[in-house]
């Protein structure tokens, strides 16, 4: 082999295992929903301590960390995504010293909805209901014909002279639920499996969690790899399973009064 060919090999070597240890370095996480420990933590732009301070924790605020970076220091910097300042302000992403970091308590919901979280919520909800309809007729429209259509008319809960009809449409990978009633319509459910399905703005199958969440903001509820939302009276709710950092499953309900 000339030596010319020799150097060759031995750049593109160096240039592989300088990869390798980057990436060894950085590591994608599933999220985690977590609480700021400390006081005054500082939110860098870059995962170290020269990074440049974009924003600071009061301490105590709810975050999710979609990823670590190893730099040698004692913990692995966390890139989270959070609300600051809490809970009213804009969703904002950075990097903070994992010491400062302290996984939340699974399967419990926490924290009441208000504010910006309820906004951002009610946001999605008529982005989703924009996307598939507020009757199953319009779902059809926009869909076409579904898999399979099913009707019940029930009484009403307050009022048995009352009577409310329930709709569930199939589609492949998506099932879409309907209520309505003399004076009231709207979309109450939407379960989706696969496809290019899109509930609100960004919540689809495969999209990266960062992406989700600075839609909806923070979740109040993480149970393994399922993560929940709900508008502010409780009727609403939103669970979203992630594999491998990014959506698995999408599951959206609402408990008509």
């Amino acid at each position: 082999m000339s030596t010319r060919k020799m150097k060759i090999c031995l750049t593109v070597l160096g240039l592989f295992f300088a990869a390798a240890a980057a990436a060894a370095a950085s590591a994608e996480v599933d999220p985690v929903l977590v609480r700021i420990t400390g006081s005054s933590v500082n939110i860098r732009a870059e995962g170290s301590r020269t990074g440049t301070v974009i924003g600071r924790f009061a301490g105590g605020e709810t975050a999710v960390v979609l990823r670590e970076e190893q730099t040698g220091d004692t913990y692995p910097w966390s890139m989270v995504i959070a609300r600051v300042p809490w809970p009213d302000g804009p969703v904002v992403e950075g990097w903070v010293y994992g010491q400062y970091v302290e996984p939340l308590p699974q399967g419990e919901w926490s924290g009441n909805v208000s504010g910006a979280q309820g906004l951002a919520f009610d946001a999605f909800y008529l982005a989703t209901q924009e996307q598939f309809g507020s009757t199953p007729e319009q779902a059809v429209r926009k869909l076409g014909k579904p898999l399979s259509r099913n009707d019940r008319e029930v009484p009403g809960r307050h009022d048995p002279s009352y009577m409310v009809t329930f709709t569930e449409l199939s589609y492949p990978n998506l099932e879409l639920r309907f209520f309505s009633t003399k004076d009231n319509r709207a979309l109450i459910g939407a379960r989706v499996t696969g496809g290019d399905h899109v509930l609100g703005k960004a919540v689809r199958m495969d999209a990266p969690g960062r992406q989700v969440f600075l839609e909806l903001g923070l979740p109040q509820f993480q149970d393994g790899s399922v993560f929940g939302w709900s508008d502010e009276a409780g009727y609403a709710e939103l669970q979203v399973t992630f594999s491998g950092g990014k959506v698995l499953l999408v599951d959206f309900s609402v408990e008509p009064d």
